[in-house]
């Protein structure tokens, strides 16, 4: 999901670095967010997905991106964005747990292969894409609505099956034009070391939400 626009707004220190150097540590720390999260799905492969499990990581990772949001160092946002990528990892164990290998590496490379060529795409377009924010929000919100209601359908005896189908491909779609958006708006933060850090956790975001649609729709 979109990160705080304080967030990007922010100078985040007085180190500024260059471009190359910025995409690159943006990179790596999205890079490094993806892998501690496998490991810790590999912890909790066999845990039973239950409402305290996601209740739980979920409330840890919101206060996650809460610290990095608020933090001008490194080592405090890098402290906050751990707090969000192992909680995450935790959660999608059971759901990779449940999946075959094959289709799990399966929806692994097509999320990195969406990530990398729409992120290229944002970042490589010369004007801004701030214009974009509103409606990327409100189909957020759209998208948030629609996971509450389908559950209550479902308890109602409503058939949601090909909802369930329809949203993830809408989610899809919506967090891959968040990547073109995120890193279109990381080309015009101060380059800063902790600014990476913040933008490497939006697109971490965008590529986990992505993720989590392609395997539910690969294991179809």
């Amino acid at each position: 999901m979109g990160m705080s626009k304080s967030v990007w707004g922010r100078d985040g220190g007085t180190h500024a670095m260059s471009q190359r150097f910025f995409n690159v540590m943006l990179c790596f720390w999205t890079a490094v967010g993806i892998a501690s999260s496998a490991v810790a799905a590999s912890v909790s492969l066999t845990w039973t997905l239950g409402w305290g499990l996601l209740l739980g990581t979920f409330a840890i990772a919101v206060i996650g991106i809460l610290i990095a949001l608020r933090s001008d160092e490194p080592i405090i946002s890098l402290l906050g964005y751990a707090m969000v990528t192992i909680p995450f990892g935790l959660m999608l164990g059971p759901l990779v747990g449940a999946t075959a290998t094959a289709v799990v590496i399966k929806a692994f490379f097509i999320t990195t292969a969406m990530v990398v060529v729409l992120g290229v795409m944002g970042a490589l377009i010369p004007k801004s894409l701030e214009s974009w924010a509103p409606y990327l929000f409100g189909g957020l919100c759209l998208l948030i609505l629609g996971l509450l209601f389908v559950p209550l359908a479902a308890a109602f005896g409503l058939p949601v099956e090909g909802a369930l189908t329809w949203m993830d491909w809408a989610g899809i779609v919506l967090f891959g034009f968040y990547v073109i958006f995120d890193l279109n708006r990381a080309q015009r933060v101060q380059r800063t070391h902790d600014n990476a850090i913040d933008c490497a956790l939006a697109v971490y975001l965008d590529f986990v939400n992505i993720f989590i649609r392609v395997l539910a729709l690969s294991d179809d």
